[in-house]
């Protein structure tokens, strides 16, 4: 059972990380529509900006209660997410909130520990919010994904990837379900088992549909990332078959984070290549920065298990 104090510091934590990755899901499939279907850009400009929102107030309530290691660690905001914000907003006319980025670089110069009341009502109240919108944002992400997948709907975006961002959505739903519980994400030998398989998978589809997106003259960049695809994929399965032999875990969790940190590095050279137009893709900015932040989320939590 979670005390008040670590309550309040993992829901925050897990909120500021995971609003912003949600609300760039639908920047991501807005852009990708084609003319037919322009009339959904209002209603996914709505559940953007209602992620926005929320973002805001996690950002409010974590002044004083987040230490800013947390924030410099590199998964909420990084040194290209302003800029690249700015790339895309220019490439597809979509509007974005910049000022919520430059509110979490301010996050570092607020202090650890500077609360002096509870905040748990406040965050209890802001999580029920957050799981009543996530639902509501999967049932339009799998419409849209059943519509491609019954060749009624053209995106120009993968399938896979219409449903990678429904399985992030299901995984922050689950966390902040278990939070609500007052229950610990991930501490047990079983649930780190269950994390690695999951976000080696993500890595392993990040270098997979990254691939697809350079152009074909990055020929290195894409043998690059077909050779993670390959490792991610087989850290995947021995995660996996770690569930219910413990004993691998310490091996996975070592040969996980040397994947991962040699991925890091890669997406941050791609995405600083992208944001600079020096690395021909069809890959937005704000989708290069994206996956650098999960990537160094995905760090961070390998480090804690280490």
């Amino acid at each position: 059972m979670l005390t008040s104090v670590e309550y309040i510091r993992q829901s925050v934590e897990t909120n500021l990380f995971f609003l912003r990755i949600m609300k760039e899901h639908i920047i991501f499939a807005a852009s990708a529509l084609t003319l037919k279907d322009e009339g959904l850009v209002p209603k996914l400009t709505e559940l953007k900006e209602r992620f926005e929102g929320l973002l805001e107030e996690t950002i409010l309530l974590a002044r004083g209660t987040v230490d800013p290691k947390t924030i410099s660690a590199g998964d909420i905001v990084t040194q290209y997410t302003y800029k690249a914000e700015l790339k895309t907003m220019e490439y597809t006319g979509l509007a974005i909130n910049t000022e919520i980025t430059l509110q979490e670089i301010r996050l570092l110069n607020y202090p650890g520990r500077g609360r002096k009341h509870s905040l748990e009502h406040s965050v209890d109240m802001l999580n029920d919010r957050i799981i009543a919108l996530l639902e509501a944002a999967v049932k339009s992400q799998k419409e849209i994904l059943q519509k491609v997948l019954d060749c009624k709907m053209f995106t120009h975006i993968y399938p896979m990837l219409l449903d990678h961002v429904i399985r992030e959505a299901g995984e922050y739903l689950q966390q902040l379900q278990l939070l609500q519980k007052r229950e610990d994400i991930g501490d047990e030998p079983g649930q780190k088992a269950v994390q690695l398989a999951f976000w080696n998978d993500i890595m392993g589809e990040h270098a997979k549909f990254v691939r697809g997106m350079f152009d074909p003259a990055e020929a290195e960049l894409i043998r690059v990332a077909n050779g993670f695809s390959e490792q991610f994929d087989e850290l995947t399965a021995v995660a996996v078959e770690a569930y219910q032999n413990p004993e691998k875990l310490p091996r996975i969790i070592r040969e996980s984070l040397n994947a991962t940190t040699d991925i890091r590095n890669f997406k941050e050279q791609g995405t600083e290549g992208i944001v600079d137009c020096k690395i021909r893709s069809v890959i937005l900015p704000l989708l290069a920065d994206h996956v650098l932040r999960e990537a160094n989320h995905y760090l961070q939590q390998l480090k804690m298990y280490k």
